[in-house]
């Protein structure tokens, strides 16, 4: 189980965006990780939100990898920021192996 901790305003962020952010799946997105603030296990988030165990593992990093502004991401965006932190974190793994070479 991931284990994160919410703050009393990003509750409040993701209680008002579950329901008033204009795009159905950032919705979904928010109203699972509320459910998480919650301490709902993640079946039952599953369950409540009608997703997969792996769909909320990725909200959760994605959670994790940028806060609110990262969940509002979708598609193309989402792809694109996932692989850009991708590249950063290979960066400098990269340079050792051409040194090591």
């Amino acid at each position: 189980m991931i284990k994160i901790e919410f703050t009393p305003e990003e509750i409040d962020a993701l209680e008002l965006e579950r329901y008033h952010h204009p795009d159905p799946k950032v919705q979904k997105k928010m109203e699972a990780l509320y459910l998480k603030s919650q301490q709902l296990a993640h079946q039952e988030i599953c369950r409540l939100c009608r997703i997969s165990e792996p769909t909320l593992v990725a909200y959760l990093k994605q959670y994790q990898a940028g806060g609110l502004e990262q969940l509002k991401k979708t598609g193309i965006q989402a792809q694109l920021a996932h692989w850009t932190n991708t590249l950063r974190r290979w960066k400098p793994i990269s340079k050792n192996i051409r040194r090591a070479r």
